[in-house]
């Protein structure tokens, strides 16, 4: 879903320390900023990366204090900071410094373009759904968890299938075994869920998608459910010990016998995006759709 935008005064910084392009991306913001009478401010970790004329705040003020967040990395660095801005609502914005970046759409090269756009009101809110999970052991409940990509059960330190039980809306699909499953949103249908053969879907389609990952049986395929399904799995046996883990990145530890719920998460991410960032295009593109025409052109 899109909404409208409101033009930016305050812009946050957020991104990986390690890239060598981020100091000199800042500055170049700064000095847009500085031209126009906007303010920027960067996230505490990047106070060693930047110069002593960027100020810095802790994440949490800094989400507070801004009315847009810019991320410099790839898509890991997008689902760091998504997690980071939590139920807040600011925009976030994306810059690529990483390889394919799904989520961080805009390159490098395009900055100032961004930069004054987000300025000038010229960009729109693309809301993404985040997918939420609370895990139940011996009936109460023992951790909670959500991910903008995907929430991921699968196998622990040894290699084992685990004997798992998927559950739609109270009926059940049978026992079946496998290395796990992956709940994805749309958003994240292009991560873990496309390598494990599940489908692509668009970000604006009210869904979760379901892919086991490598089932013993030939029967138990990958499910696009109604975004208001309530989908359960019922681990029966996990070995070692089955995971947990969100957006790649927290990981709990699972016993036998928990049982997991997951829905859509009450609150989602808004993304900014610009009039040329279609879903289809950032497809084309990062897939590398299309090919030699017999007219002996490509597509744009």
């Amino acid at each position: 879903m899109n909404e409208s935008s409101l033009k930016v005064r305050r812009m946050g910084i957020f991104g990986n320390p390690m890239k060598s392009e981020l100091p000199p991306a800042v500055e170049l913001i700064a000095e847009i900023c500085g031209e126009r009478g906007v303010s920027i401010t960067a996230s505490a970790d990047l106070e060693g990366a930047l110069g002593k004329s960027i100020p810095v705040l802790s994440n949490e003020e800094l989400v507070k204090a801004v009315d847009v967040v810019i991320a410099f990395g790839g898509d890991g660095t997008m689902l760091r900071a998504a997690r980071v801005l939590g139920q807040t609502g600011v925009p976030l914005l994306g810059i690529n410094l990483g390889s394919l970046g799904y989520l961080t759409d805009v390159p490098l090269g395009e900055l100032k373009q961004a930069v004054l756009a987000l300025i000038a009101g010229d960009y729109h809110l693309d809301t993404r759904s985040r997918v939420y999970c609370n895990v139940m052991r011996d009936g109460k409940l023992f951790a909670t968890t959500n991910a903008l990509n995907d929430l991921v059960v699968n196998m622990g330190p040894l290699p084992r299938a685990l004997d798992m039980e998927l559950i739609m809306d109270g009926d059940s699909l049978g026992p079946f075994l496998g290395d796990g499953v992956i709940f994805s949103t749309p958003t994240g249908s292009t991560a873990y869920n496309l390598s494990a053969g599940g489908p692509i879907c668009h970000s604006a389609v009210p869904c979760l998608l379901v892919s086991p990952i490598c089932p013993h049986s030939l029967g138990m395929r990958p499910l696009i459910v109604s975004h208001d399904t309530t989908v359960e799995l019922l681990l029966h046996e996990t070995g070692e010990g089955a995971v947990l883990t969100a957006d790649g990145q927290h990981t709990h530890v699972l016993e036998n016998g928990d049982r997991l719920k997951f829905r859509e998460a009450d609150h989602e991410v808004n993304l900014v995006k610009f009039a040329h960032s279609t879903f289809y295009r950032v497809m084309r593109h990062k897939l590398q759709w299309g090919g030699p025409s017999r007219r002996g052109r490509a597509s744009s």
